[in-house]
């Protein structure tokens, strides 16, 4: 009897440990937030230090690596990242539009890394995001929030690190605007102050093409493009212009040589029921090949929402 209680003892104690090595943080409302295992955001943590600081690692490195708007502004003057070919993108959300760049070898991602790296001079600090730095990033973001997501402090910026939970490899880098004034925004060629919302709706939001005007001209075209946005479009309005509940799909479409892959992921209170329907006839397209580079494009669709904006 004794030693099930010791068992039992045992048991509570490691629970118990484990909810105390967890780290909360405050999110605001509206953004969802996905907490992994603390042992996975400790080796995050480790993994981002340990690269940092020896100049011969690149275990964060993988074929495709996002530099985001705010990081893109400074990083698009640097010499090594003008040598990476091609991958130069814009994020269209309503008439906004922000630049940014996506690698695609292994090899480019780590010419992005040892710029990071270079700018890492002084001393710095690894840790969970504040509410202002979570606000920004999923302004910019078509995809749930999920760790391990990490800020890199120094004196001079703060960057924002979001890795890949399973493989802990780094897919997203940006730096985390000093206040909303540093968030540049266009719309109709002018910088404005504000997004605008535009109609609670449900339509497609925005449309991202994440490969240049040359690439897209090499190895597809307008009407294979146009085609798809139009099949994925009749799709969704036909299971979700009547629904009740409100939320966004992201559609990710990489057209390859071989085989096409379309990912989906989902905010708010979306009717999975409906999602799941959503995908499967989606899937179920036929959809062109690439000619030979891959071609990716995102669909941002909005059920009962307005767009993105630095308010949300």
């Amino acid at each position: 009897m004794k030693s099930i209680k010791l068992v039992i003892l045992l048991l509570s104690l490691s629970f118990s440990c484990y909810s105390q090595k967890k780290e909360t943080i405050k999110i605001p409302e509206g953004i969802v937030y996905k907490y992994s295992n603390p042992k996975i955001v400790e080796k995050a943590k480790l993994l981002i230090q340990e690269n940092l600081i020896n100049n011969s690692k690149y275990d964060l490195a993988d074929t495709n690596l996002i530099i985001g708007p705010i990081l893109w502004r400074r990083f698009k003057e640097y010499e090594k990242i003008n040598t990476i070919e091609g991958g130069n993108v814009e994020f269209h959300v309503d008439n906004l539009v922000l630049k940014g760049k996506i690698s695609k070898s292994i090899e480019d991602s780590k010419i992005i890394w040892d710029v990071f790296r270079d700018e890492i001079k002084s001393d710095f600090k690894i840790r969970k995001a504040t509410e202002f730095e979570l606000t920004y990033y999923w302004t910019v973001i078509s995809f749930d929030i999920e760790e391990p997501l990490l800020i890199v402090e120094t004196k001079e910026h703060n960057y924002i690190l979001n890795l890949d939970p399973k493989g802990l490899k780094l897919f997203w880098l940006d730096e985390v605007p000093n206040n909303n004034k540093n968030f540049v925004q266009y719309r109709n060629g002018e910088e404005v102050k504000d997004i605008p919302k535009g109609e609670k709706e449900t339509a497609i939001e925005s449309i991202t093409l994440l490969n240049t005007d040359e690439e897209l001209r090499e190895n597809t075209s307008v009407e294979d493009l146009t085609e798809i946005i139009n099949e994925t479009k009749k799709i969704f309005e036909d299971l979700f212009m009547n629904s009740d509940k409100s939320g966004k799909i992201m559609v990710h479409f990489e057209l390859k040589k071989d085989t096409n892959e379309v990912n989906f992921a989902v905010k708010d209170d979306v009717d999975l029921i409906l999602m799941k329907e959503f995908e499967n006839r989606v899937l179920s397209l036929k959809l062109p090949k690439s000619k030979k580079e891959s071609i990716q494009f995102k669909i941002l669709f909005k059920i009962n929402s307005f767009n993105e904006t630095n308010e949300n």
